[in-house]
């Protein structure tokens, strides 16, 4: 770490991949579809398809090359398509929604809850996220994670990686930049948010999205912190934090 996060009062979060884990979300709710056990379809593949038509439409959505969709239209808009490029998978309308449920209950990786659990003593905590606030907070709950809040991109009314977006998200916080952290496994992500004058925390990834450069150009220098987990990441920044002030007997301060 370059720069001192003593100043840091606010952590906000990717999701997608970074604290949950898309892909085995996707291959479960695939064995609950029949046709899928029948077809020789390969769930890992499928997933990533899914994962990378999702992002590619996303990124025409941000573009502003195709009309404003919320992230839970741009996932049934993708399925849709992959299902009628592969005869092979019949789901019917039940199991459809069951699939598109997979972004509702996506697991965490198994170190993000109790690290989160420790952060909320001395930070505020909210994912920063493209999905909307009904996937996070269905996967948060179906992970057991509690947050301060969820700043999702479809309530803020603009995408990240838009500088406006960062600016609601401050607007929010009621925090200056350099009192703001994004924590994410996806170097671009944290390159925009560096560029909105945001600390960046790079988890070292688990799981890597579809088109996105993981190659390391000095992220050391790049980003305020490097971390290998959310344990490694809690135990950095818990180092020198200060507990938030809480209220003593009688709901009074004490």
């Amino acid at each position: 770490m370059h720069r001192s996060p003593s100043r840091v009062q606010a952590l906000t979060f990717d999701i997608g991949g970074t604290v949950f884990d898309w892909l085995t979300a996707v291959e479960n709710k695939l064995e609950q579809v029949a046709s899928y056990r029948e077809s020789g379809v390969i769930a890992a593949d499928f997933a990533r398809a899914w994962r990378a038509g999702f992002l590619e439409c996303y990124e025409a959505v941000y573009r502003q090359e195709r009309p404003w969709m919320d992230a839970q239209e741009i996932c049934d808009l993708v399925l849709r398509d992959l299902l009628e490029k592969d005869p092979s998978l019949t789901p019917d309308e039940k199991e459809r929604a069951a699939l598109s449920k997979a972004w509702h209950e996506m697991p965490a990786w198994e170190d993000v809850r109790p690290a989160i659990k420790r952060l909320r003593q001395c930070y505020l905590v909210a994912p920063f996220t493209i999905l909307t606030w009904s996937m996070a907070a269905g996967s948060s709950k179906f992970s057991g994670i509690d947050w301060d809040g969820i700043l999702s991109c479809d309530l803020l009314g603009v995408y990240k990686p838009h500088p406006k977006s960062y600016a609601r998200v401050l607007e929010v916080l009621r925090r200056r930049p350099d009192e703001v952290m994004l924590v994410a496994s996806h170097p671009s992500d944290l390159l925009a948010a560096r560029q909105a004058g945001l600390r960046t925390a790079y988890v070292l990834p688990k799981l890597e999205d579809p088109g996105e450069d993981y190659r390391d150009r000095g992220f050391a220098e790049t980003f305020d912190l490097i971390a290998t987990d959310f344990a490694d990441l809690a135990d950095r920044l818990l180092d020198e934090a200060e507990p938030f002030p809480r209220a003593g007997r009688g709901g009074q301060m004490p």
